[in-house]
């Protein structure tokens, strides 16, 4: 089936990432903003690897309204043939650092492992470089206009589980829950547009 689209504000990420998110108060977002260029896609990073916080979208801004989380991480090699951007899904890259990610869907730890560790990308990112990547919760549309739209998908998810998908495009996206064995990253609350 071909791909298909899913908008922002019709699924909810669940953060399997380990470790407890930093709630912020309202306001409060480092450096000012997620992608400030003194914390995001840096060669060095400012936060620890892995840190994660949540944070309060309202919908008077963009989007749903509830809490979102962000996770400090590093990508380690992108997709030579689909670039990392804003609402690229990201998996883990590495066998020994889980908190180096990659969207490549043939390299990276994604299937074969049930991908339940995903993160999308808030902005375009240069490979071994660190920034926030959105890992849970709601689409944080009022915090990153870029991530607000449609979403890649294999073109049958129906309201309910998702996981991640190996698209006709050669890229990461959502799909459909096909088996208990399915690694479930998120929820629809609508079809997609297939």
């Amino acid at each position: 089936m071909a791909d298909s689209t899913l908008d922002s504000e019709l699924f909810v990420l669940y953060d399997n990432w380990p470790g407890t998110a930093r709630v912020l108060g309202s306001g409060q977002v480092p450096n000012s903003s997620f992608t400030s260029t003194v914390s995001h896609n840096v060669a060095t990073a400012k936060y620890s690897p892995g840190e994660k916080v949540s944070v309060w979208n309202q919908n008077a801004d963009a989007g749903q309204e509830g809490m979102s989380t962000f996770i400090y991480l590093q990508v380690l090699t992108q997709n030579a043939d689909v670039a990392i951007a804003a609402k690229t899904v990201c998996v883990p890259g590495s066998a020994t650092k889980y908190y180096q990610v990659g969207n490549n869907p043939d390299a990276d730890v994604v299937l074969a492992t049930g991908a339940g560790l995903i993160a999308v990308a808030i902005s375009a990112i240069t490979n071994a470089y660190w920034g926030w990547f959105w890992c849970g919760g709601i689409c944080p549309e009022g915090h990153v206009s870029g991530l607000g739209g449609n979403y890649l998908t294999q073109g049958a998810v129906a309201a309910g589980a998702i996981i991640v998908s190996d698209l006709a495009a050669d890229a990461l996206g959502f799909g459909p829950c096909a088996a208990d064995t399915s690694e479930v990253v998120g929820f629809a609350l609508a079809d997609d547009a297939a």
